[in-house]
């Protein structure tokens, strides 16, 4: 495998986050959005998390842009302000080749530095999401709770998997 780089996303990328984004929301329970993303709905986003101070990074090979996570709030009360939640979203071609174990420690790192003390991951309780579950494991967090039912997706009721890891004290 190339090397794989990582940095900050930028307003350029926009449209390869969504290319990367979008077949998840089309085609898959991974997500709960329903609609797929516009360039604007993803600037947006990009704008909220850096509003954060938290990291939006991308990976690429050879200056292509191969997948991408960042921290978001978990919650908005004040009491949480160090707890973030973690998005993580490969292309296609990129899965299964380590690089979603990379980004994720690579975003751990990224959080840590900026005051993160816990990241959260919510993930479907759902046979398309389970590969993202099991990343999560392989890289030290733990199931902490589930719910069942909270999401319709494909008219089915869908539930999610908490899992939670500390990175900072």
């Amino acid at each position: 495998m190339s090397d794989i780089a990582f940095r900050p996303a930028t307003p350029t990328d926009v449209l390869a986050l969504c290319a990367i984004y979008n077949p998840y929301v089309e085609t898959s329970t991974v997500t709960f959005d329903l609609d797929a993303w516009t360039t604007a709905d993803m600037e947006h986003k990009l704008e909220a998390v850096d509003a954060l101070g938290m990291p939006f990074i991308v990976a690429e090979i050879d200056g292509d842009i191969i997948g991408y996570a960042y921290l978001s709030t978990w919650r908005e009360k004040c009491a949480y302000e160090t707890t973030m939640e973690n998005t993580i979203y490969l292309r296609d071609d990129a899965r299964g080749m380590g690089v979603g174990g990379l980004l994720l420690e690579e975003l751990c790192r990224e959080g840590a530095s900026r005051g993160v003390r816990e990241i959260v991951a919510v993930t479907a309780d759902t046979a398309d999401a389970a590969p993202s579950v099991r990343l999560h494991e392989r890289h030290g967090f733990v199931r902490v709770g589930a719910m069942a039912n909270v999401g319709r997706k494909f008219d089915r009721w869908i539930g999610v998997i908490m899992l939670q890891r500390s990175v900072g004290s």
